[in-house]
């Protein structure tokens, strides 16, 4: 169940518990004995926080208002004059909640909602707490309890009622309400979707400061999706954002002005923005200073930081930099050749969906780089991966596997000749050597084509019921299906043929040696 953002302070509060008693009595005996709101104002005014914390102690304790035992409470929470004790605050909230305080309600709902150790979570009295909150006219409240009635959190999920909720938020200038109704409008959530409600909203978020809104403007200008395509409005918006210090803004920013994309190109200023952002720790600009060093776009070619700024790009594992550095370490560019390394960020690069890896490891199938390292059935669609792409070499070692005996690669053969025009009597022939060497998705596939007569091969049932019996026997769901569908269109003896066939084939398989194991 999605939970609602909370304040950040409050993500760090986890397993810091004072008890309230000890800090209460501390702060209490060093405060003055006549001190005032007032009092407590001015040591805040000149950053005395110890002497904010001693003074509200003792106006909490001392006078049972309200607005003392709120600010008190909030004090512990942020830390001021202190260690934050976000457990200590509690009770003092909790008395605030009892004479009606709506901000103490509101700040007591999000300590409930942090998951903070030795004060289990209570979602459903959380929303009891902002719904008191709210209903007074809170932003904060509003806004929260809009987040668990959008989740279902504690509440019954109901996004009409959230929607209303962000609204009332937003209509009060609260920032991240205003984003929850402009998304609103946009997946249409709660309300009618309306695309100009939404882009009105995200500016109006955006002109009160709030980076996350900033940027999703200018992402927004930057892709027409939402929003009239306009590099010039979309660098202006990754600008403020990049000012507030969002890495995300800053690494759009830098490469804006390394392609002159809604600016002038300036090499000074796509370094500036993209190291600000890369030494934040956003891998994607540490991949764009890479590839910028690594091209010559922008900036001056240089390999030593190329492999410099994409290695890191790869520690921060954004999957296209284990591809882009296995690159590197195979051609020695800024790094010693190492072609084992290469293969190794190849697969790295793979496991993470980057079609670029599946393309280099086909290519190097195809030059016999892998040879001896890999055994062949492993780089089989990798080579159909580069075939795809035109790599011839890949496409003769594929056929050479093929015809020596390595499964995989006669069912990938007969894939690729099938789809040829032409090809059917050869690819024909691929997927029957592929079927008789056991591979279950040509046995499927061979048992299909007999029941439809395609690509050339002969409509024959029993040969269908054959080869979809071993391909079902094999385990595969869709093979069961399709062999009960011909079986109805076959004569009992037919079948009884067909299963004979079968039992043959499973007796004599024992005694087959295959070229490659299958991958499915």
């Amino acid at each position: 169940m999605t939970r609602p953002a909370l304040l950040p302070v409050l993500s760090l509060l986890a397993g810091l518990c004072h008890p309230l008693a000890a800090t209460a009595q501390s702060e209490h005996t060093g405060a003055a004995e006549a001190v005032t709101m007032a009092d407590v104002e001015e040591a805040y005014r000149r950053g005395d926080y110890g002497a904010a914390r001693a003074g509200l102690a003792t106006l909490a304790d001392d006078t049972g208002s309200a607005l003392a035992q709120y600010r008190y409470g909030r004090i512990l929470v942020e830390g001021r004059g202190g260690p934050m004790d976000p457990i200590g605050a509690v009770p003092w909230l909790e008395r605030a909640v009892a004479q009606n305080h709506a901000p103490a309600a509101t700040l007591l709902a999000r300590i409930i909602l942090s998951d903070i150790e030795g004060l289990p979570r209570d979602a459903a009295r959380a929303a009891t707490l902002l719904q008191r909150a709210a209903t007074r006219g809170d932003a904060e409240a509003q806004y929260l309890l809009g987040i668990l009635l959008r989740a279902g959190d504690g509440v019954a999920l109901d996004a009409e009622a959230a929607f209303n909720w962000f609204l009332a938020a937003a209509e009060q200038d609260h920032a991240e309400a205003q984003i929850a109704v402009a998304q609103a409008f946009s997946e249409g959530t709660g309300t009618a979707a309306d695309p100009g409600a939404a882009l009105d909203w995200l500016r109006r978020a955006a002109d009160r400061g709030a980076m996350q809104a900033q940027l999703t403007l200018a992402q927004a200008y930057a892709s027409g999706q939402g929003a009239p395509q306009d590099s010039e409005r979309a660098v202006a918006w990754y600008r403020r954002a990049a000012d507030a210090g969002h890495p995300v803004a800053q690494r759009a920013l830098g490469t804006a002005y390394l392609l002159g994309d809604g600016v002038p190109q300036d090499a000074d200023e796509a370094l500036r923005w993209l190291t600000e952002a890369a030494t934040a720790g956003d891998g994607g600009a540490m991949f764009n200073l890479g590839q910028a060093y690594a091209n010559g776009q922008g900036l001056p070619r240089d390999h030593e930081q190329a492999f410099y700024w994409i290695s890191r790009a790869e520690a921060h594992a954004l999957p296209r930099a284990a591809t882009r550095l296995g690159q590197l370490y195979e051609a020695g560019l800024g790094v010693e050749a190492d072609m084992s390394r290469a293969i190794e960020l190849y697969r790295k690069g793979l496991q993470t969906g980057d079609r670029p890896a599946a393309l280099e490891l086909g290519r190097l199938a195809g030059t016999g780089a892998l040879d001896g390292r890999l055994a062949p059935h492993r780089a089989v669609p990798w080579a159909v991966a580069a075939i795809a792409a035109g790599d011839g070499e890949a496409e003769v070692w594929l056929t050479a596997q093929a015809e020596a005996g390595v499964v995989p690669a006669q069912a990938a053969m007969a894939d690729l000749v099938l789809a040829r025009e032409g090809g059917a009597e050869a690819g024909a022939d691929w997927l029957r050597k592929a079927a008789e060497n056991g591979s279950v998705a040509a046995q499927e596939r061979l048992g299909r084509l007999h029941m439809s007569g395609e690509f050339g091969i002969a409509q024959d049932y029993v040969a269908a019921h054959t080869w979809l019996n071993l391909a079902g026997a094999s385990g595969r769901k869709t093979a069961r299906e399709a062999r009960a569908l011909v079986a109805e269109l076959m004569t009992p003896e037919e079948v009884a043929e067909a299963q004979e066939a079968a039992r043959a084939y499973r007796e004599a398989e024992t005694d087959r040696v295959p070229g490659g194991a299958e991958t499915e």
